[in-house]
């Protein structure tokens, strides 16, 4: 994913529970923090547009500050996936469905639990419609760590690094090593690698940021970061670290 993150949409099944649980506690979480500027929504791939959020749901967020009084189901749209740069879903079924009917989709379709806190990152978030009070709950803050990380991770991302274009080697895998990078538009060449490290869990499926210390021809030093699963490169811009 190179497109920059200005709109989320989150993806359930009928859009009654889980994806608006989602959009809640992300847009009020984004109000309180420097990411005014990302929007969000949500859909369902089997909702009936106009349905409200079934009353636990709306029981459950209201005891959280998030309202859902007003909320109303809509379905997964062509116009919707088009306005979408990230679309987080709660099932792998989810991702599945969405690739076969959209498949301009792929790379920009993860799990929610991918941003997950504390726990697998793997799984799934369980259905709670048609079950009781607690399965409700459970599912809210299941939801609920999931968004805080990607708050977490949007602040960092936007706070700390520019994007930029990168010209790189690519020997026995792809991106290896960057050889110039564009920045604020002049283009820099790179003219010694000081140091790389990487975080994260080196799979297909986790996010893994590759880092570059490297000295450019403007004689300065700069720390570079490549995301693997989004396929995107960034500058640390030093001013605008805490």
């Amino acid at each position: 994913m190179t497109r920059q993150i200005k709109n989320i949409l989150f993806v359930c099944t009928g859009n009654i529970c889980r994806s608006p649980f989602a959009e809640g506690l992300f847009t009020k979480d984004v109000t309180q923090k420097a990411l005014k500027s990302i929007a969000a929504d949500s859909a369902g791939l089997l909702a009936l547009p106009g349905n409200t959020a079934t009353h636990l749901a709306q029981r459950v967020a209201a005891e959280y500050g998030v309202d859902l009084a007003e909320h109303k189901a809509k379905s997964v749209s062509k116009d919707l996936v088009e306005w979408s740069d990230l679309i987080l879903v709660m099932e792998k079924s989810h991702e599945d469905s969405l690739l076969a009917a959209f498949p301009e989709t792929a790379g920009r379709v993860l799990l929610l639990r991918h941003f997950a806190r504390h726990g697998s990152r793997r799984r799934g978030i369980a259905d709670p419609y048609g079950l009781q009070y607690e399965a409700y709950r459970f599912c809210f803050l299941d939801i609920e760590d999931s968004v805080s990380g990607l708050v977490e991770y949007l602040c960092g991302r936007s706070m700390a690094f520019d994007p930029i274009e990168v010209t790189s080697y690519e020997g026995y895998k792809a991106n290896e090593s960057p050889r110039s990078f564009v920045w604020a538009d002049r283009t820099f060449q790179i003219t010694k690698i000081v140091d790389r490290w990487y975080e994260g869990s080196p799979d297909e499926t986790s996010e893994v940021m590759d880092y570059f210390k490297a000295q450019a021809d403007d004689g300065g030093t700069h720390i570079i970061r490549y995301n693997r699963l989004f396929d995107s490169w960034a500058i640390l811009v030093p001013q605008k670290v805490k």
